[in-house]
């Protein structure tokens, strides 16, 4: 797995590359594809971005991407006043507010495109113990504050063959909204346990341990902090920290590149005029990843700017840019299915304009 430093020296390169005016795009010739684009969205999204960034100006000479993760609801707003070209979000957008999306678009409005998948775990820092497994009873019971220590015998049932140490669990996870609070609600909440979020990307109040910190300094209070639990994306968890195991439809899925995928390529994707999604099958694989959405305008008011998000949006979906994604920010591709609905979707910006 690739360390968090190069996943920063990747967005680093894109975010302070020279950015070309975008009054310039009106003096550009028909048909020509250079210039700049602005992205502003999820945290989750961020590594990705820069990785397709990078394979889209290796390939189309004279473009380049900005891209600031302000966070999902942040992204979606600027992209709708039209202070962005596109944005980042961990859902698609609903129908109703797709087609309500103005800014840079036209009346035709917005569209979602499941445009990668960053696996999510539960990351433990626990003196001794290199392996765990969790199921989402037990995780949410611990969550809640229902389980305090690591030797309880409901986590020791779940790992008779570890010697678990009588230490107080330390709960850290970042408050909502958050890209990792999604996918981690919904498994705990088909799962069947009593877990009633406010929102989905944002905790039951009873979760404890809730903090204001973004995900790399949680990840250093979590380095600090013996017995501690804490939720984060598999990019920043490495080899850091021991990424539990949970149990999906009855068995222990490790977080791993290839159990991802497993997920992925068997989940089920849905296609419309507006949205690509792509769902993640725990019955296949390790299925906890937050699915990251590129929000485009299916037609942009200026032209120039409608095939320079064509070609970013074609190039971010390509086989390069994937590999770059996987390489840099440990982002799995969408399944082939939900690439090739999404280059169908893309090819049709602006009437292929």
């Amino acid at each position: 797995m690739i360390p968090v430093s190069r996943r920063t020296k990747i967005g680093a390169a894109v975010v302070l590359s020279a950015l070309l005016p975008l009054s310039a795009c009106a003096t550009m010739p028909p048909g020509t594809i250079e210039g700049a684009l602005t992205g502003i969205g999820s945290n989750a999204g961020q590594g990705a971005v820069s990785a397709w960034g990078l394979a889209w100006g290796s390939s189309v000479k004279g473009t380049y991407v900005s891209y600031s993760p302000d966070g999902s609801a942040a992204g979606l707003k600027a992209f709708q006043d039209g202070q962005s070209q596109f944005a980042v979000g961990s859902a698609p957008l609903p129908e109703t507010e797709a087609s309500a999306v103005r800014g840079m678009c036209t009346s035709k409005g917005a569209m979602s495109l499941a445009a990668g998948v960053l696996p999510v775990g539960v990351a433990v820092k626990l003196k001794g113990v290199n392996d765990l497994i969790l199921d989402a009873k037990t995780l949410a019971q611990i969550l809640q504050g229902g389980i305090t220590r690591w030797n309880d015998p409901k986590v020791a049932a779940l790992n008779p063959e570890t010697t678990l140490p009588d230490v107080a669990i330390t709960v850290l996870v970042q408050e909502g909204p958050s890209d990792t609070v999604r996918p981690v609600n919904s498994y705990l909440k088909d799962a069947g346990t009593d877990w009633n979020a406010p929102a989905e990307d944002r905790w039951p109040g009873s979760v404890k341990g809730q903090v204001q910190s973004p995900p790399l300094d949680l990840a250093n209070k979590l380095d600090d902090t013996n017995g501690g639990l804490s939720i984060l994306d598999g990019s920043i968890i490495g080899n850091r920290f021991v990424a539990a195991q949970l149990v999906f439809d009855g068995k222990p899925r490790r977080l791993q590149a290839s159990s991802v995928v497993d997920a992925v390529s068997t989940g089920n994707v849905a296609a419309s005029s507006s949205a690509v999604t792509q769902a993640l099958d725990g019955r296949s694989g390790y299925g906890l990843g937050t699915v990251i959405y590129m929000y485009m305008c299916r037609e942009y008011t200026d032209d120039h700017m409608g095939r320079l998000a064509r070609s970013f949006a074609e190039s971010a979906l390509s086989e390069e840019a994937q590999k770059n994604a996987n390489a840099f920010a440990f982002v799995m591709s969408p399944s082939k299915k939900a690439v090739n609905e999404g280059r169908a979707l893309v090819n049709a910006i602006g009437d292929g304009q």
